[in-house]
């Protein structure tokens, strides 16, 4: 625990309070994840960008590494349920995963402003989608 609270940057006040912050908002991040299938990596990078001197870049690559076991936790939930198309999933395998490649190998090569307006833009396009249906 005290590793990870060296990691957040509270300027000097109760870290304490504000590690509870952090797990309370991270386990709101993975439940959300869970109802909806998405908005967890949401609350994990505004997370980690508000409370860590990590680069932006950093929090993307350290959400995108927490989400795979919070989704896979999910997923088993809603196999189990039969909720899974996987006829619809065996043909977005390939494409995501080419995808999460490019986007890997591209992250270093785009400007900070340019994800930052990217992932605004993709943050209010999906809560505007999601209010509208």
């Amino acid at each position: 625990m005290y590793k990870i609270l060296d990691k957040l940057n509270f300027k000097g006040k109760k870290r304490l309070p504000y590690f509870f912050l952090f797990c309370i908002a991270s386990f709101l991040g993975g439940a959300l994840n869970g109802f909806v299938g998405t908005g967890g990596g949401i609350i994990f990078v505004f997370l980690l960008t508000l409370l860590t001197e990590n680069e932006k870049k950093d929090s993307y690559a350290t959400t995108l590494a927490a989400i795979i076991p919070i989704s896979l936790v999910g997923s088993i939930s809603y196999f189990s349920g039969g909720s899974v198309d996987f006829e619809l999933l065996r043909g977005a395998y390939l494409p995501a995963i080419l995808g999460g490649v490019l986007g890997a190998l591209l992250v270093d090569k785009l400007r900070l402003k340019f994800l930052n307006l990217l992932f605004g833009c993709l943050v209010i396009y999906s809560g505007i989608t999601m209010l509208v249906r």
